[in-house]
């Protein structure tokens, strides 16, 4: 009998890994992108206007003109302009803005029928970039099971893939060592976290899913330490954004607390200087929800492994591992919200 019962439950788990592949498959189909290093013959009638990408492709370094550049295409889409992402003159390029083209590119909400995106020159620092982290792999989203550097995951169900997260894991205590593993445990816990939505930025209650783009990437730095990259990309509105119109939907007289700082700061910034100490958690108790963004504060603000860790959403670029220092509002916003880390265990 107990036989029949495990037979069943792996036929349960076998469909619905079955049902899963078909949607993961039809969306694919249907929403895969123009990503060409060439011309394709298909659109040799079509005109598409050029948008050469900021040279230093880098929403860390170079944040307002990122930001802004993919605004400025993202309202050339949207007016049905046939427009192509130029990536042939950057020189510089990071994980975090490599993940926000994928993610940008998957959006349901970009018109991807009239966009077209070439690759840096073939003979570029920025092109190894984007060999080395398997750009194509994550557009089409090919996972491989046994990845090293370019690690991910798509995010477009309403699920956290734990398998995807245990590999990530692995290949950081392969690349580290057998001996931090102690020292990443709270790896997991952090991407999980991320992933079941943190500050109340998305809706619960839709079955609308947008994709969510994971990557890692490792390095070395200046003094030969093995670091690793990892960034995991949400297309939604922006946290800052979604807490204002949370705030601005409440009754009046039952506004969050953190609303007074709103309403007390005009930067962006200040307010999650001061805000994320102080309990900037996820405002809602179903269970498929996070504890916030003072559950990843907390955690990595106390370990020296974690070299940095940014939070870049709306105008917002904080540091969580040196909260301190803010840097100034950006000029423009961005849609989306950008969690970046590297993790160095010396």
């Amino acid at each position: 009998m107990r036989k029949i019962k495990d037979r069943e439950k792996l036929q349960r788990i076998a469909r619905k890994r079955h049902r899963r592949e078909l949607r993961a498959r039809y969306s694919h189909d249907n929403r895969l992108l123009k990503y060409h290093r060439l011309r394709e013959k298909g659109t040799k009638n079509i005109s598409y206007t050029s948008m050469d990408a900021p040279t230093d492709f880098s929403i860390l370094d170079n944040r307002d003109s990122v930001i802004k550049y993919f605004n400025t295409v993202k309202c050339m889409l949207d007016q049905e302009e046939y427009t192509q992402i130029n990536l042939r003159k950057i020189t510089s390029i990071d994980l975090p803005t490599l993940c926000l083209l994928g993610a940008f590119m998957l959006d349901r909400n970009t018109k991807s029928k009239y966009l077209k995106v070439t690759s840096p020159l073939s003979n570029s620092a920025a092109y190894r970039f984007f060999e080395e982290a398997q750009f194509e792999n994550m557009i089409i989203k090919e996972r491989i099971p046994d990845f090293n550097s370019g690690a991910f995951l798509s995010r477009s169900e309403d699920e956290v893939n734990e398998e995807a997260i245990s590999d990530i894991l692995t290949k950081t205590v392969d690349y580290f060592g057998e001996n931090s593993k102690q020292r990443l445990r709270d790896l997991p816990p952090i991407i999980i976290e991320i992933v079941t939505n943190t500050a109340d930025h998305a809706n619960p209650d839709s079955s609308y899913t947008l994709p969510w783009i994971v990557n890692t990437y490792e390095t070395k730095n200046n003094n030969g330490d093995k670091v690793k990259q990892y960034c995991i990309i949400d297309m939604g509105v922006g946290i800052y954004e979604t807490l204002i119109d949370k705030a601005n939907s409440q009754q009046q007289g039952r506004s969050p607390w953190w609303h007074t700082i709103i309403k007390r700061e005009s930067s962006q910034g200040e307010f999650f200087r001061q805000a994320i100490p102080k309990g900037l958690q996820s405002r809602t108790a179903l269970r498929q929800r996070g504890k916030g963004i003072k559950y990843i504060y907390d955690t990595v603000s106390g370990d020296d492994m974690y070299k940095r860790f940014e939070i870049i959403t709306n105008k917002t670029k904080v540091n969580l591992v040196n909260i301190g220092s803010i840097e100034k509002d950006s000029s423009e916003s961005l849609s989306a919200t950008i969690y970046y880390w590297e993790v160095c265990v010396e």
